[in-house]
């Protein structure tokens, strides 16, 4: 088995485990996302490394913006430049929710976009 194999493996079964872990409705009815990323298999997917990027990135693409954060540790970027690039674009550019002036605070959907706008090209 290839060590790609491996790391797909790994990761999905932390990421079952983090889907259980969120399950408890302590989790559930919170409002704050860190509630929900400040737990043991999060940690060990953070832990899997540059590998998992691509799988993370898989996630964030279908809406699980809980990943951002793994996202951003594993790849060593910052939010703010992929905000700082995206506002020096000419406007035609800029994802949509950035095209009149960029909000001064994201929703977890728009860091996403952001996030694999910016390192979907790191990733090719």
């Amino acid at each position: 088995m290839s060590d790609s194999n491996n790391v797909r493996e790994r990761f999905d079964e932390l990421y079952a485990a983090w889907e259980r872990e969120i399950q408890n409705p302590r989790i559930q009815f919170s409002s704050r996302p860190k509630d929900y990323i400040e737990n043991e298999p999060y940690r060990q997917i953070v832990q899997l490394g540059k590998e998992a990027l691509p799988l993370i990135l898989e996630k964030i693409s279908a809406g699980v913006f809980f990943m951002n954060q793994a996202a951003l540790e594993i790849a060593g970027s910052d939010l703010e430049q992929f905000r700082s690039e995206e506002q020096n674009l000419p406007t035609a550019e800029r994802l949509m929710f950035a095209r009149e002036r960029m909000p001064q605070f994201l929703s977890e959907q728009q860091k996403s976009e952001l996030i694999l706008k910016y390192l979907a090209k790191v990733e090719n």
